[in-house]
């Protein structure tokens, strides 16, 4: 039940995206360290929630990967002292 509300979820902003996206297709100066480059505002907002999504996948799987080798180092222990 919870991954169906997460897709529901997921869907309606993209939706979202989408529409804010279309209604801004005017080009932007986007300046990156030396140079300056235009590019369609859709670019930069689409690159900007992927980017996003990339760092919230990033930190999730960290904290998994933490939460599972501390769950692992704690059986560890419990069998341990029961030897």
């Amino acid at each position: 039940m919870k991954v169906q509300w997460q897709v529901i979820v997921g869907i309606i902003i993209a939706i979202l995206i989408i529409v804010f996206g279309t209604t801004n297709m005017g080009t932007v100066d986007v300046q990156l360290m030396f140079w300056t480059v235009q590019w369609p505002l859709i670019i930069v907002i689409l690159g900007s929630v992927v980017a996003g999504a990339l760092l919230v996948i990033c930190f999730n799987y960290y904290r998994t990967r933490k939460k599972r080798k501390l769950a692992t180092g704690g059986q560890q222990k419990i069998s341990k002292s029961q030897k």
